[in-house]
């Protein structure tokens, strides 16, 4: 399910918290689009997630208009407890793009192989769900990547010092989750810092996100992140590191599991 994103380009730009130089190529840009399932639409959605929205996606990949895109499932917490039914990441090449006109999206569809013009998906979208919101992310490390069938753990974290946060996930777990990948018992791992909007009572600022390939990998990830600890820190003590460095520099606030239903990326 594509979602149009709202951007404000300039402060985007603004907001960056790592100036960009002629020699730094801006990466790791995506939106983040969290959408509550309509009543009596959950059947609906997960066909056209699958369907047109995946059809579009990848024609939108593989022209080189987005990068990428992974649409994702909540698992834990459900019902009314959880804020989103369905969170959908499109990724950019380099610096967020403009959302297309009604006129580029028609174009789109029909390339795509879609028979809808772009007022007919924007009314049959609306039907299947409610944008709850939309912002700007920029992951700053990104270890392996997700696939479909897996799950994804998003963490919103409290960082008074956004900075120390992250350079300190980057010193103590990008190690930890290469390791973890290399074993075979991770997908991937990020950290990242939204971008817009930024405003003090906006979503959370920094965030991790843990990639695991299966439920058994998840639900056992405590015996092999202790083992990948040990042989990537074996000076470090995992409950002294984890218990009173973190919870000073970037505490988690929420978790939520996801099942990863769809990824697209680029055949080349």
């Amino acid at each position: 399910m594509s979602i149009p994103r709202i951007l404000v380009g300039a402060a985007i730009v603004a907001a960056l918290s790592i100036p960009l130089t002629a020699q730094q190529a801006p990466t790791g840009f995506h939106s983040i689009a969290c959408v509550k399932v309509n009543p009596g639409k959950w059947a609906e959605i997960e066909e056209w997630i699958a369907g047109t929205g995946h059809k579009l996606d990848q024609s939108l990949v593989d022209s080189g208009t987005i990068a990428g895109t992974i649409s994702l499932r909540t698992e834990l917490p459900q019902g009314s407890a959880s804020e989103c039914d369905y969170v959908f990441v499109t990724f950019f090449n380099g610096l967020p793009s403009e959302p297309p006109s009604t006129e580029e999206l028609s174009k789109a569809l029909h390339k795509a192989g879609v028979p809808l013009t772009a007022e007919q998906f924007y009314t049959k979208r609306g039907e299947l769900g409610t944008l709850v919101y939309d912002n700007i992310t920029q992951y700053q490390t990104l270890v392996g990547g997700a696939k479909k069938g897996g799950y994804l753990v998003f963490n919103s974290m409290n960082a008074p010092d956004v900075g120390a946060c992250v350079a300190y996930q980057q010193k103590v777990w990008k190690p930890l989750a290469e390791e973890m990948v290399k074993a075979g018992n991770s997908d991937g791992w990020a950290i990242n810092e939204q971008v817009f909007p930024r405003g003090a009572k906006d979503k959370t600022a920094v965030s991790t996100v843990d990639l695991y390939p299966s439920w058994n990998a998840f639900i056992n990830v405590y015996p092999s992140m202790m083992d990948a600890w040990k042989k990537v820190h074996p000076d470090m003590d995992f409950n002294s590191t984890m218990g009173q460095q973190f919870e000073k520099l970037c505490s988690i606030e929420h978790t939520v599991l996801y099942k990863v239903v769809d990824v697209t990326v680029s055949a080349k």
